[in-house]
């Protein structure tokens, strides 16, 4: 994905032109730059962005975007607010607005702040920004259009206004002296400073030579942490299921499903996944959630985060793609558990579709024989050892009781009983059956 920067009114279409390798998109907001971020841009730059009206951008995002190893710089407006906010952590500011902010000489937001029109209107700007009136007054004292203190008085007052109501004739009406105001607004026909306009084309040229020359950011040395605001954050969830685009790579994946005769059943798994999201009924809580990570990670030895990490890189997606998969696993595992009894007909019209069912049938007759009695019972820790580890070749759940629980058992107790007679049958049949049920009836 190109470069993307969003901006605004701080830059003219006249200065973005030459950057025609950018992509370049409206002032940002919440859940914007998380977005772009899923994309996997070269860089991301921040010009401008919304804040009164509407929510302004997260750290938490620009945060997320350096853990995916992206550059991003930000300048001139929002842009520079974040960056002197999070330079420490990796993001790359740009410009004497962003200095003035990380050396702490200006403070407020409202610095940066205009209104603004709309798009369609080329973002025309209805008022001056703090920034550039300070920056304009410091020439005009410089080349002795007025005089310091005047200069002084003129930016208070301006500071005074909200800052929808700053622009240049009220700051003229506020000179006092006809001929200094005179003489003062004759200069800033040509004279007036626009430093959010300077800081942006100076991060366009950083920007564009940092892709052109092929560097790479440095490791975030941070921990990101996945805060519970994060993970319901609703404009994350809305991103990650907009549309269901692939690239040249996942169609090719695709293709194999096809060669190989499984893209119909995968296909029809994933129909599950859609439909469930859509049901209010299968709405997972935080536990059900927690399950269903804690069994993704202990399926696949998982034990540390960085290890989840490695398996989102190998896997080609990332955080938020798994637990997106956790989401759905989880409302689809909490509807099933809603409605266990009325799947059964279904799950065996299911098994005869798969001509599995005589199979099973088979064995299930079989063991309802009565089989020799072992000696003395089992412990249950040994019971559950034997049949995760030796007939499931998976590690013991944390939670039985919730195990029986989500295979349909009333409770624990149910379960261990099933092992029970489970493990006297198998002790008891020919060893060369003694594996549980037979390969033939193993589901894919």
């Amino acid at each position: 994905m190109n470069p993307v920067v969003f901006c605004g009114p701080s830059l003219s279409a006249q200065d973005i032109a030459p950057y025609s390798g950018f992509e370049f998109r409206p002032p940002v907001r919440q859940g914007d730059l998380y977005a772009v971020t899923r994309g996997s841009p070269k860089a991301i730059g921040v010009i401008d962005g919304y804040f009164d009206g509407q929510p302004a951008v997260l750290h938490k995002e620009i945060l997320w975007a350096l853990t995916r190893g992206i550059a991003v710089f930000g300048a001139s407006s929002m842009g520079a607010l974040r960056a002197a906010e999070l330079h420490s952590f990796g993001m790359r500011g740009v410009g004497r607005i962003f200095e003035a902010y990380r050396d702490g000489e200006l403070t407020d937001d409202d610095e940066v702040a205009l209104i603004h029109g709309p798009p369609e209107a080329g973002y025309i700007r209805l008022s001056e920004p703090m920034v550039n009136i300070r920056a304009t007054l410091e020439k005009a004292v410089a080349q002795g259009i007025i005089d310091m203190p005047t200069a002084a008085r003129l930016a208070a007052s301006s500071k005074a206004r909200f800052y929808q109501h700053r622009t240049w004739p009220d700051v003229l009406a506020d000179v006092g002296d006809p001929r200094t105001a005179e003489k003062l607004a004759a200069w800033l026909r040509t004279g007036r400073v626009d430093r959010k306009r300077e800081d942006g084309l100076e991060l366009l040229k950083e920007m564009d030579a940092f892709v052109r020359g092929g560097a790479t950011p440095a490791p975030p040395d941070f921990h990101f942490e996945w805060t519970e605001s994060w993970h319901n954050a609703p404009w994350r969830r809305e991103t990650a299921w907009i549309c269901g685009e692939v690239t040249a790579e996942e169609d090719a994946i695709l293709d194999e499903l096809r060669l190989r005769g499984e893209y119909r059943q995968v296909r029809r798994d994933a129909l599950l996944r859609l439909l469930v999201r859509g049901d209010k009924d299968a709405a997972a809580d935080r536990d059900a959630i927690r399950r269903a990570m804690g069994e993704f990670r202990s399926r696949r030895g998982l034990m540390r985060q960085t290890d989840v990490i490695d398996w989102v890189r190998e896997n080609g997606t990332d955080l938020a793609g798994l637990e997106r998969k956790i989401g759905d696993d989880a409302a689809v595992e909490t509807l099933a558990r809603d409605r266990d009894s009325e799947l059964h007909q279904g799950m065996l019209d299911r098994l005869r579709e798969l001509d599995l069912y005589t199979g099973y049938r088979k064995n299930a007759l079989a063991r309802q024989r009565p089989s020799p009695s072992s000696s003395a019972p089992m412990p249950r820790a040994l019971l559950a050892a034997w049949y995760f580890e030796t007939q499931l070749g998976r590690p013991v759940p944390r939670d039985i009781a919730d195990y029986a629980i989500s295979i349909g058992l009333p409770g624990v107790d149910k379960f261990y009983d099933l092992l029970a007679h489970e493990y006297t049958f198998t002790a008891g049949r020919n060893a060369s059956d003694d594996s549980g049920l037979t390969d033939e009836n193993g589901l894919t």
